[in-house]
């Protein structure tokens, strides 16, 4: 996420004002893709901020499951492997140097580790295993190959990344989904990207295809890095105003890691203090929870199946409004919630009686 080349000593942290001169081994602080970086930081932040409205109730739209909301998140996600793969490339695409690299890559997957550890205390089941930072950090391990030959191998690379969990769904891979999932494999394969039955998770960004994006972006990187591009793009001048977004964009993993705590810690004083804004908290919790169980349900059912007993699931569980409000509003996981998850899905999912 983060422009993996230091600012030059003694140079404007908006480029150099001189003409371009020819590029060292290590290419300039180039501050257009900070500024770049800076803007796909601010989309992300109202991106978290219109779904933790929708996680706390504050609105009726499922945001997660909205399409031109799940777009928009697609898009922010696909700009930031983007400029990860350009600035490992403008870093290191003339001479890889191994310490800083290394530093990079274990400071991303530590910031990775604390999302996964964050969101099992805050969401418990729903916790994120492979989100953006855990596809950066493997992603920027598999580029590293990449670094010493042509500028635009990567990019030939991208071609099978993106396009193969297109053929996965294909007919003749039905076989073999089937044999994974029922092997030791099955946990590696469901967040590869390639599975059928992807995980149940707030946030996944799994390597096919989208370490695609960020072999596009290495290739960009090294071609730059490797020709007169680097340099001119460092001489541009950014206008003050644009400023405090490049600003942004040079400390985006931090401002990653500490933005959503912060929002969604003050939506929660907010919805504390007055409760009748998040009045639809729990038709948006029953919405999640009905979405879940199909979703699980249609591994081995129709959807027509996974639609009636799921509804049936609900029903049954609010029968007893505390187990109702414990498991589908708090999603609890302790074992009273496990059970009475169980007993309801054993009475609705049993195969209707024959007739006599």
């Amino acid at each position: 996420m983060n422009n993996l080349s230091p600012a030059r000593a003694g140079s404007s942290p908006f480029g150099p004002t001189g003409p371009a001169r020819p590029l060292p081994a290590q290419s300039p602080r180039i501050g257009l893709v900070d500024l770049v970086r800076g803007l796909a930081l601010a989309a992300m932040v109202v991106f978290h901020s219109a779904w933790n409205l929708s996680f706390l109730g504050f609105v009726q739209t499922d945001i997660s499951a909205d399409p031109g909301w799940r777009l928009f998140s697609h898009v922010i996600a696909g700009s930031f492997l983007l400029l990860a793969g350009l600035s490992l490339g403008l870093a290191h695409g003339r001479l890889l140097r191994p310490d800083p690299f290394r530093d990079r890559v274990v400071i991303i997957a530590g910031a990775a580790l604390l999302v996964t550890l964050d969101t099992w205390v805050a969401l418990s089941d729903r916790l994120v295993l492979f989100g953006i930072l855990h596809c950066i950090a493997l992603g920027s391990l598999l580029c590293r190959p990449l670094l010493r030959g042509a500028w635009w191998a990567p990019a030939i690379v991208a071609i099978p990344v993106g396009l193969l969990p297109l053929a996965s769904g294909h007919p003749l891979f039905a076989g073999l989904q089937g044999v994974i999932a029922a092997s030791p494999l099955h946990g590696l394969w469901q967040y590869s990207g390639l599975s059928v039955l992807p995980p149940i998770t707030v946030d996944f960004v799994p390597i096919f295809p989208w370490f695609a994006i960020m072999l596009v972006g290495l290739s960009l990187g090294l071609r730059l890095a490797r020709g007169a591009g680097a340099g001119r793009l460092a001489a541009v001048i950014l206008p003050r105003p644009l400023a405090p977004l490049a600003w942004a964009g040079r400390r985006s993993l931090p401002i990653y890691l500490i933005h959503q705590p912060v929002l969604i810690g003050a939506l929660m004083l907010v919805s504390f203090m007055m409760p009748g804004l998040t009045a639809g908290l729990a038709s948006r919790a029953e919405g999640t929870f009905r979405r879940d169980c199909v979703q699980e349900c249609r591994s081995s059912n129709s959807q027509e199946v996974c639609n009636r007993s799921c509804n049936c699931v609900i029903e049954t569980l609010r029968q007893d409004s505390a187990r109702f409000k414990s498991i589908v509003i708090e999603g609890r996981n302790d074992k009273s919630s496990t059970d009475g998850i169980n007993a309801a899905v054993i009475m609705c999912f049993r195969p209707p009686a024959s007739g006599g």
